[in-house]
């Protein structure tokens, strides 16, 4: 295992000695290669509980565009890091003046060797030739594809490394075709009648919240449930809710986010980290463009930069007509570092009382409680007066929750007045909160324990659906990539394709009494395969049909003002 490990790191530096014939040079380069690598690792597992994946490669450009933002995560030590470049490159310098060329190697045989270490890192990554079964489940015993953070204690960091960016190099699987048209044939009844049923006569405005970092507390030892959200939770109770699982945590928002605008779990693709980077596509039948079919005009409001997870060129197409950014909404208030929850409500509350007469979805992605959260809340301290934390957390452990808490229960009290006042109108309004994954709390959640005594990682966040007409109010705890079936069920809008059968899952595993909860979702995540590979909805067989390879018709032009 272990030399699985290194190989990485020695072909590195046996090109690197090739090209420079300097031994010492070779292994400082690679070292600090190497040693680069891990601390990126570090910083990623802290604030998203994930190692580094050949995915975040795609985020090059990104992070250059957005290093203010990212030097939060290094602890505000960016200008130490600077200085450490600059006396590494410093070292460098010395080491190539002082250290002789050497004598046995002249430049063919140097380039050969470089030039063969480089062919040997590329389809080492590749996974070409021999590489693959080098790499392969039995010299790797214990990795998991679905879960990398076990997979790196088990097998090492470098060899899981490479092994998924092997992976990543894998078409998008198609799915098992026979497996699911099984399902839909047994249940060809309970599909017909949601792809037949007829959508109201009134169509509601429906208005979606992303609450960044949003969960209830209450999950940690020493604080009750609704302690520190007393409006999500009076109003939880009026609707449907439950805990909600999504496919993240700390960090990586737009997994959750596709999967609530698609319905696809991004289980079903363990090799694509981020989504909106090659998966997320115009075709897609998502939530908006479905709704757009029944007369809806859509809308994103998102208070950040619309280049930020390259949202500026998939919520197009993915189906919102119009989109808000940051520039449009000018000198709104903030809390903090970003935009406030308060001010981004009242914008959405605006632009709906403009809207024309019809429908409205809406959704709404906050940003006020993003992370990191191990800083000083300021003036919001002030919020958790009669509020006390929790006995038994370290120094490190009550900088993070009472900025997070802070936060937490400012944005709890605008979600408050919020969903008062939206729900007040006239009109058939839905409302949908959920938390797209939890803060990265490291110490807190060291220092308090969770009551079920599980990591943070499988922790899950909160959601609720809410509508000013009568509701049978319950609770249902569901993975994030359900949301658009219970929402196209509270409506009552006819499904069809994925959506369809990912509904029927739902309803017979709970008829199933929840038993056999990997065999059905086994048939979802193969049926999510199955349409993305088809590139159009699956149909009543659950195959792929002779569907228009667009399965939608192109949405309209977006525009970043409206």
């Amino acid at each position: 295992m272990l030399w699985r490990n290194a190989l990485p790191v020695f072909l590195l530096i046996l090109m690197i000695y090739g090209l420079s014939s300097r031994v010492l040079l070779s292994l400082v380069i690679g070292g600090g290669i190497t040693r680069l690598v891990f601390e990126v690792n570090a910083i990623k597992q802290l604030n998203m509980g994930q190692p580094l994946l050949p995915g975040d490669l795609l985020l090059g450009n990104q992070v250059i565009h957005n290093i203010g933002f990212f030097a939060h995560y290094t602890g505000h030590r960016l200008v130490l890091l600077l200085f450490a470049a600059l006396l590494f490159a410093a070292v460098l310098w010395a080491i190539w003046r002082m250290e002789r060329h050497s004598q046995r190697l002249r430049w063919m045989p140097r380039l050969l060797w470089a030039s063969l270490a480089l062919v040997a890192l590329i389809t080492l990554y590749r996974g070409d030739g021999p590489w693959q079964r080098v790499y392969a489940d039995e010299g790797l015993p214990g990795f998991q594809l679905w879960y990398s953070v076990a997979s790196v204690q088990r097998v090492g960091f470098m060899a899981e490394f490479v092994r998924m960016s092997q992976e990543s190099r894998v078409r998008l699987p198609r799915g098992d075709q026979m497996l699911v048209a099984r399902f839909a044939q047994s249940h060809a009844d309970d599909l017909s009648a949601r792809m037949t049923r007829k959508p109201p006569t009134e169509l509601p405005d429906i208005v979606v919240v992303q609450s960044e970092a949003f969960f209830d507390p209450g999950v940690l030892n020493g604080i009750d449930f609704g302690e520190f959200v007393p409006n999500f939770e009076h109003l939880a109770a009026t609707g449907i809710t439950g805990s909600l699982t999504t496919p993240t945590y700390g960090g990586g928002t737009i997994r959750t986010e596709f999967e609530t605008l698609t319905g696809y779990p991004m289980q079903a693709f363990p090799a694509i980290a981020y989504p909106y980077y090659g998966l997320a596509s115009q075709w897609m039948p998502s939530v908006p463009h479905r709704l757009e079919a029944f007369g809806y005009s859509t809308t994103l409001f998102h208070p950040y930069r619309g280049s930020f997870w390259n949202r500026r060129e998939t919520m197009p197409a993915l189906g919102f007509q119009h989109t808000y950014y940051l520039k449009q909404f000018g000198d709104a208030a903030r809390a903090g570092e970003f935009i406030s929850d308060r001010a981004l409500f009242d914008f959405v509350l605006a632009h709906l009382d403009e809207a024309a007469t019809s429908p409205q979805y809406a959704m709404a992605i906050t940003m006020e409680n993003h992370g990191p959260w191990d800083f000083d809340a300021g003036a919001l301290t002030s919020l958790l007066n009669g509020r006390p934390l929790p006995h038994g957390l370290s120094a490190k452990g009550t900088e993070e929750m009472t900025y997070y808490l802070a936060h937490l229960v400012n944005g709890d009290q605008a979600l408050g007045d919020f969903a008062k006042r939206l729900l007040a109108r006239p009109r058939w309004t839905i409302l949908v909160f959920y938390g797209d994954h939890l803060p990265a709390l490291p110490h807190a959640f060291t220092d308090l324990g969770f009551d079920d005594g599980r990591p943070d990682i499988e922790e899950h966040t909160r959601y609720m659906l809410l509508s000013n007409r009568p509701l049978n109010s319950r609770k249902l705890d569901l993975n994030a990539y359900d949301l658009p079936g219970l929402l196209f069920d509270t409506v009552g809008l006819p499904e069809d394709g994925y959506l369809a059968l990912a509904s029927t899952i739902r309803h017979v595993w709970a008829q199933d009494d929840y038993q056999h909860g990997s065999e059905y979702g086994q048939i979802q995540f193969n049926a999510a395969q199955l349409e993305v590979a088809c590139r159009h909805k699956l149909d009543a067989a659950g195959k792929c049909g002779d569907g228009n390879p667009g399965g939608q018709r192109a949405p309209k032009s977006a525009s970043e003002g409206g």
